[in-house]
């Protein structure tokens, strides 16, 4: 098993471009693992890219590629329908008045070199307007003029019948209140516009970032997200807009957090050092390459028992136990979320939300 696991990461760095081969042709088991490994990670499309460009004598077994080929091609198909609902999507609520941004998915997409094989989620767009008039304009657009699926940030906007959309009242959130008053700041600066469909460099060197860190404490994150935090990083900064940069990491306690994901990306995709914002910290990026390998993509493979999550109760002590599980690496926020479940939960419920 740790010799799939090598080989899938020398795997993705051919796929990157930064090798040209494996360091030994894998065993048709070995293969097999690897596979799955992609598909953990919702890297499939991705690593087939590396595939492609691997030796004819280290490739996988004929019946594999086959497979693997059929599974890119349905990456790619579907991504042509997530542009489409994309463009939809913005044309729709600023057609409404609103000035949009799309938050991470098909905008971070555009990063990579060949995008359509980046494995597409649902539709995050960032509305201005604020909570009130977003929550207005929600109900009015429902038959029975209620919100679905609310939660701090964002609400679930039925739109299209094969495509999730979340409206974002906030790109995202920390449950620490002080550091969420700041990351309010930070997103002040760069407000939703109509002159470009996505956010700039400069938001998403904080906002992936901080995207990742929510999913690690969450239910997992994998290399998906990871990946899209070094294509960000790739697209390079001058001194000052490092300079920027580093200033809202301390601000918003997150350098540490930034430190790990410098050293899983320089370990699994040879980050260029000229593209750190900081320094790696190798203890940190070990414990979160463990959870990235536990977890996988959004937390689906996670095999430890943190209870269940049927009940607004059970979620509660689940959520207990992951934070205990991170509280000596992240404290800053990870002591305020028992706090800050509680008070959704009540907010949810006094507004009328109905919290499931």
């Amino acid at each position: 098993m740790y010799k799939a696991l090598t080989l899938f990461f020398e795997l993705i760095k051919v796929s990157l471009g930064v090798r040209d081969a494996l360091s030994a042709a894998p065993t048709a088991e070995e293969w097999k693992r690897i596979f799955f490994l992609a598909r953990k990670q919702t890297l499939v499309g991705v690593c087939f890219t590396g595939v492609e460009r691997l030796p004819a004598e280290q490739r996988p077994p004929k019946e594999l590629v086959l497979q693997w080929f059929a599974m890119t091609q349905q990456i790619e198909r579907r991504n042509l329908v997530m542009d489409q609902r994309t463009e939809q999507t913005t044309q729709f609520f600023r057609s409404h008045g609103f000035k949009t941004a799309v938050l991470k998915g098909q905008g971070i997409a555009q990063l990579y070199p060949r995008p359509e094989r980046r494995q597409s989620g649902d539709i995050d767009i960032w509305l201005d307007g604020g909570r009130e008039r977003i929550y207005a304009f929600a109900r009015s657009q429902d038959k029975d003029g209620k919100l679905y699926g609310v939660n701090y940030h964002h609400i679930h906007y039925h739109l299209f019948e094969d495509t999730e959309v979340e409206a974002h009242i906030y790109p995202s959130y920390l449950e620490n209140p002080f550091l969420n008053h700041q990351l309010h700041n930070f997103c002040r600066q760069y407000p939703p516009t109509n002159e470009a469909p996505t956010p700039s460099l400069a938001f998403n060197r904080i906002f992936i970032l901080l995207h990742c860190y929510n999913h690690l404490k969450g239910h997992g994150v994998g290399l998906r997200q990871v990946m899209d935090y070094y294509y960000v990083i790739m697209q390079g900064f001058s001194p000052k807009e490092k300079e920027e940069s580093l200033k809202w990491l301390k601000t918003l306690r997150l350098t540490t957090f930034a430190a790990a994901m410098t050293w899983v990306m320089d370990e699994l995709f040879d980050l260029p050092k000229d593209k750190w914002l900081v320094e790696p910290n190798e203890k940190e990026g070990r414990f979160l390459l463990e959870e990235i390998c536990q977890t996988g993509n959004m937390g689906h493979y996670d095999e430890r028992n943190w209870g269940s999550l049927k009940t607004p109760f059970s979620r509660f002590r689940y959520n207990l136990r992951r934070d205990t599980h991170f509280l000596f690496h992240y404290p800053d926020n990870v002591l305020w979320q028992p706090l800050f479940n509680v008070w959704l939960y009540a907010w949810r419920w006094c507004k009328g939300l109905n919290p499931e």
